[in-house]
């Protein structure tokens, strides 16, 4: 998820510092990204399903603020 929350956008951007490969394949696997290049050259982009868990993700923790 902190995967999901720290991407800027849709478009192509490096993962956070310290994201194993293990979890950006977890997340590949389950629809949310797409992964581009090998080892430090690594990029990641959310996919539509992607986009739209974050969207209500953000949505659900923002009316539990409430």
């Amino acid at each position: 998820m902190v995967l999901l929350h720290s991407a800027d956008g849709a478009d192509w951007q490096s993962p956070p510092k310290g994201t194993s490969l293990k979890t950006l394949s977890e997340a590949e696997e389950q629809g949310f990204i797409q992964i581009r290049g090998e080892f430090q050259k690594r990029q990641f982009c959310l996919t539509k399903l992607g986009i739209d868990h974050v969207e209500r993700d953000k949505r659900r923790l923002e009316a539990r603020r409430l």
